[in-house]
């Protein structure tokens, strides 16, 4: 990630969303992100922190729903 100067090899997403029925919406989203890098864990939670703090869609959805989760490094 050049803006970070974050070396990292790939990234996968997970997300669980729980959903209401009546009216329909989505009432929260759960989500773990997994990096592969050999950045320290320092530099994996500032990467964390920057995505809930600056990114377009997070800041979105965190408007609308209950947005949670982590960030880990790939076993």
């Amino acid at each position: 990630m050049p803006m970070l100067k974050f070396d990292l090899r790939g990234v996968d997403v997970k997300l669980h969303g729980v959903r209401q029925d009546s009216p329909p919406k989505m009432n929260s989203i759960d989500y773990e992100i997994i990096v592969d890098t050999d950045e320290n864990d320092h530099r994996l939670e500032l990467l964390h922190a920057n995505v809930r703090k600056y990114g377009t869609i997070s800041n979105t959805v965190a408007e609308a729903v209950k947005l949670e989760g982590i960030i880990r490094r790939k076993a």
